[in-house]
């Protein structure tokens, strides 16, 4: 009976794992990678990569941009924002990544609830009233 793909991913980890090769503070960050790519390549084996959207041009990057989660286009991998550690881990830099997906450079690659937290917090604290230039200007007046 063949394996289903959560399996060979918990396999494959458990391998790394008994190697000494994953530490276990990145077995989070193995798996959803491992899992990602194995269901891309069963995709790919299954021929189905032909009928679905899966091209840069083909994908919604609207729809990747949730109000809790960002899915990240490349592995399907959700977090709170794209970090750029994750975004290297796929050869890109958020420059290349908007490009590639065709997003605006001033869209956030964060979560809208997160972004909207982020404004909040800048708006009550007001740091642009502490910066240094801005005193001084404040003490000539």
């Amino acid at each position: 009976m063949a394996q289903t793909v959560l399996e060979m991913t918990k396999d494959l980890i458990m391998v790394e794992i008994a190697a000494y090769k994953l530490a276990p503070e990145s077995m989070r960050h193995a798996l959803q990678n491992t899992h990602a790519n194995l269901v891309a390549l069963k995709i790919r084996e299954e021929g189905r990569a032909s009928d679905t959207a899966t091209t840069p041009e083909h994908l919604d990057w609207k729809q990747s941009i949730a109000r809790y989660a960002v899915t990240c286009l490349e592995c399907g991998v959700t977090f709170k924002q794209l970090s750029t550690r994750h975004l290297r881990g796929h050869g890109l830099d958020a420059r290349a990544y908007r490009a590639k997906y065709r997003i605006p450079r001033t869209q956030p690659l964060a979560a809208r609830e997160t972004t909207a937290q982020r404004r909040r917090i800048v708006q009550r604290i007001r740091p642009w009233e502490k910066a240094p230039h801005s005193r001084r200007s404040r003490q000539r007046k």
